[in-house]
């Protein structure tokens, strides 16, 4: 009993520790991010030294000066950190799935920096994907430096907590975004570091940051009896800017891919285009925090908020789908409260009552859930920002109506879409991802009847006697196989080769085949085991029974399952 008091004062003290370091570490990084960015931002939106005059209108080119600087600085970083691909939540999401395949720090720590520095140089882009991947990234390398019990996942999960604790302001938020969205379970062993490391953000962002409301939210929320009407009708609504917002994104990542061009024509593109849209839309560039605060405050027509949506969501598109790297989140807060008010503008024009900022709110929590697929954890951002109840459940409303539509037609969300298109599956669960990756090759037994081609079906039935087997494989002097022998073709050979009646055309296996993809072909077999060739498929290896092959599946989904309920 003392031992087992003693083990449990010392994992405290471990969650504690590594909880507090990594919230604090992540907090003055997040801080420091968004700091910056708001830095840059104002340091654009302040500066005019290229401004030309066309009649009665007045153009400011500065904002494509500031892009063009942006995309010369993101070409620069992909080269200097050997960059082949951005990595964002869905590297995040998909390392804390699995085990085989470690979370790049190297790439995390160049693509928050390419990130930060589209957004601070006008780009439509977000901070919020980039602030969780960076998150993670300084978690998992802090796990490199420090050894305990807890799991690459748990040190993971930690650093995304703490991200959205410090980004947002939203401690309780923080740690369900990481159940939620990114590890995806829930275990003992992950919620008390995950918690620790997000109040500990949380507490670093408030005592050395003084940070205001990200959302300036003054409006009394209506009766929910009269909003849930209108909620339940602009749900379709909602989840179709959702939807075209996150196929804006593919279609512009596959146009890309495809094009031929080379990544910095690409990203000088983007820039180039946003940058001269910024020209004539300046709400469309940055984050756009300023221009969702003057959207809920209802300064823009019904126009001028369609227009905003569309523009938001092509430039966006363009941006992120072109390589000058960004977040995908706070365009769709954008994107929602552009909705939202927008639908609340027409109903007002059809004479409902103006219910535009409990509208814009709830619209917003949709559009970002559906996006990041964290239902739950962005109802909490709204009521910890909000601190109403009434917008939370509204938030809450709109939410689930519009996210039950949005699964059926997209997806779960824009992350696991990225990952669904590049062959990563998270639909199967962790069992099938682990039994994915892990191959075939330490498992092949050489307890097995191996014959020459010139052996006889008694000289076959002798072997398999000594061996207390039912089948052989017939070999050539290279060790390469010929055919499969089972006891009844050796009994009709007889005094004959047995390669007159053996199978020439056995099920295969190879030795870097999946347990996932071996249980699929094993599942039309019939006999004792499977042989295993070398990759170039002609060198014999061995084989591997039914048996050895259940039990290493077994052992495989016992571990992923005991590991989400510790």
């Amino acid at each position: 009993m003392q031992q087992r008091i003693k083990d449990t004062g010392n994992e405290l003290l471990i969650v504690f520790v590594i909880g507090g370091l990594i919230g604090s570490l992540v907090s003055w990084a997040s801080n420091s991010y968004v700091t910056g960015v708001q830095i840059f931002t104002h340091l654009r939106e302040s500066t005019h030294f290229l401004q030309t005059d066309f009649g009665y209108l007045s153009l400011e080119f500065t904002s494509l000066i500031f892009l063009w600087v942006a995309g010369l600085l993101v070409i620069t970083i992909r080269k200097a950190f050997g960059v082949i691909r951005w990595h964002g939540p869905a590297d995040t999401i998909f390392s804390a799935q699995q085990t085989k395949i470690p979370l790049d720090i190297k790439h995390g720590i160049a693509s928050t920096l390419a990130a930060f520095t589209s957004a601070a140089g006008g780009g439509s882009v977000g901070q919020y994907g980039p602030l969780v991947h960076l998150g993670a990234t300084l978690g998992v390398a802090l796990k490199r430096l420090i050894v305990s019990r807890l799991s690459n996942d748990v040190y993971l999960g930690c650093g995304v907590a703490a991200a959205i604790s410090a980004g947002f302001g939203a401690p309780l938020a923080g740690i369900v975004f990481a159940h939620e969205a990114v590890l995806r379970h829930f275990s003992v062993r992950a919620i008390a570091p995950i918690s620790v490391a997000s109040i500990a953000a949380f507490a670093v962002s408030e005592v050395f940051f003084h940070k205001n409301a990200t959302f300036t939210i003054t409006s009394t929320p209506p009766e929910l009896f009269t909003l849930i009407p209108e909620l339940i009708v602009a749900s379709p609504f909602i989840a179709i800017a959702a939807i075209l917002y996150m196929q804006a994104l593919r279609s512009s990542a596959s146009f890309a891919a495809k094009s031929g061009w080379s990544p910095q024509r690409l990203i000088m593109t983007a820039a180039t285009i946003c940058g001269a849209i910024g020209v004539f839309l300046p709400e469309i560039l940055g984050l756009g925090i300023g221009t969702i605060n003057s959207m809920l405050a209802g300064n823009y027509s019904l126009l001028m908020l369609v227009l905003l949506l569309f523009a938001k969501i092509a430039m966006t598109a363009l941006c992120v789908g072109f390589g000058l790297f960004g977040g995908v989140f706070s365009p769709a807060l954008f994107i929602g409260v552009a909705t939202g008010g927008a639908i609340a503008s027409a109903a007002t024009l059809l004479g409902v009552p103006d219910m535009s900022v409990a509208m814009s709110i709830a619209a917003m929590a949709a559009v970002a859930a559906n996006v990041v697929g964290a239902p739950i954890a962005v109802v909490l951002i709204v009521l910890e920002l909000s601190q109403s109840y009434a917008f939370a459940v509204a938030a809450l409303m709109a939410v689930m109506a519009s996210w039950l539509i949005t699964h059926r037609l997209f997806g779960h969300s824009f992350f696991d879409r990225q990952l669904l298109d590049r062959g990563i599956d998270l639909a199967e669960g962790r069992e099938a991802i682990a039994l994915s990756q892990n191959t075939l090759h330490q498992h092949i037994s050489d307890d097995c009847v191996r014959l020459n081609q010139h052996a006889t079906g008694h000289q076959a039935l002798l072997a398999m006697r000594n061996k207390e087997q039912t089948e052989a494989y017939i070999l050539d002097d290279e060790n390469q196989l010929i055919a499969k022998l089972s006891v009844h073709q050796a009994l009709q050979a007889a005094d004959q080769t047995v390669t007159t009646t053996a199978d020439k055309t056995p099920i295969l296996l190879k030795n870097n085949d999946s347990l996932q993809h071996a249980m699929k072909i094993v599942s039309h077999f019939v006999g004792e085991s499977v042989p295993i060739l070398k990759d170039d498929g002609k060198t014999f290896l061995g084989v591997i029974t039914e048996g050895d092959l259940f039990k290493a599946v077994l052992d495989v989904q016992s571990r992923v399952r005991r590991k989400e309920r510790d």
